[in-house]
C-alpha cells in the first residue's frame, strides 16, 4: 500500500507542474539553461512527479490509459540516477509540450475523484 493515498499523489503531481510553470514563466530556453536555480527547481519537480507516478502507476493507468505514465516515471529515473546525462533541451521540451498535457490529464482525474467523494 502506498504511503500516500492516490488522490494526494495526483494532487502532488499537479502542484509540481504549477511550480514548474511559475519557475519558467518568464524564461526562454537560453535563459532557462543558464539559470541553475531554475534548472534545479524543474528537475526536482520532475523527480517528484515521477516518484508520485511510481507509487500509483497502476491506478493512474486505470484512470487514464492514454497518458504515458511509465515514460514519466522514466524521466524521474533519468533525473535521479543518470543526472550527468540530462539533456536540458529535452527537459525544456517536456516543460513546453508534455507538462501542459499532463496537467490537463491530472485535472480530469482530480475532478473524477472529487465527484466520487461527494
Amino acid at each position: 500500500m502506498p504511503s500516500r493515498e492516490f488522490s494526494l499523489r495526483v494532487q502532488d503531481m499537479f502542484n509540481e507542474i504549477l511550480v514548474v510553470e511559475e519557475t519558467i514563466a518568464d524564461l526562454n530556453f537560453e535563459m532557462f539553461s543558464q539559470n541553475r536555480q531554475a534548472v534545479r527547481a524543474v528537475l526536482y519537480s520532475l523527480a517528484v512527479v515521477g516518484e508520485a507516478v511510481s507509487s500509483v502507476v497502476e491506478e493512474l493507468e486505470a484512470a487514464d490509459p492514454l497518458t504515458p505514465w511509465r515514460q514519466i516515471r522514466g524521466m524521474r529515473n533519468m533525473v535521479i540516477h543518470e543526472y550527468f546525462q540530462v539533456d536540458l533541451e529535452i527537459v525544456w521540451q517536456t516543460t513546453q509540450l508534455d507538462l501542459p498535457t499532463l496537467k490537463s490529464s491530472l485535472q480530469q482525474i482530480l475532478q473524477v475523484l472529487e465527484t466520487e467523494e461527494i
